[in-house]
């Protein structure tokens, strides 16, 4: 995920602003983008959406699993997106135990990613996405095209 860091600051910095700035537009704390952008915090997965809307580019450019830049302008889902997450695990036929396993975190909240119940941190999502060869744009539900990463 280094490259996501290296993208931000650089998408902000292309654009000519501060990370105050970018604080504002966000409508966080001034205080609290810069850690996002050296890495230090997890950002969340609406902060990510509103900045790749915001730059005009993918989630999959934003966070370093694409060079292709283009834009797909809708909204995250939660529920599209717990319904990509059943696609993949029932499509790779492993069980909720199983996909929890793979991916680290507990089957009930697998389960509730699954049904759109709470919302999944980005790091689990990217995860996922890199695992399973999956656009995040696909998973976030940005995209219906399912783009086969490679990195």
């Amino acid at each position: 995920m280094a490259l996501f860091f290296k993208r931000i600051y650089d998408l902000r910095v292309d654009n000519d602003l501060l990370q105050r700035d970018i604080a504002k537009i966000l409508n966080v704390n001034k205080n609290t983008y810069p850690h996002w952008e050296k890495g230090m915090y997890e950002i969340p997965i609406d902060i990510i959406d509103k900045l790749a809307n915001f730059y005009n580019v993918s989630i999959d450019y934003i966070t370093g699993l694409s060079d292709d830049k283009g834009s797909f302008g809708k909204r995250y889902n939660l529920n599209l997106i717990g319904k990509r997450l059943k696609e993949i695990r029932v499509g790779n036929k492993l069980t909720q135990k199983e996909m929890s396993e793979i991916t680290g975190f507990g089957q009930m909240n697998y389960s509730r990613y699954e049904r759109g119940v709470i919302v999944i941190p980005f790091s689990k999502l990217y995860l996922i996405a890199k695992r399973f060869n999956v656009s995040l744009d696909y998973l976030m539900g940005k995209s219906d095209k399912v783009k086969i990463m490679v990195h």
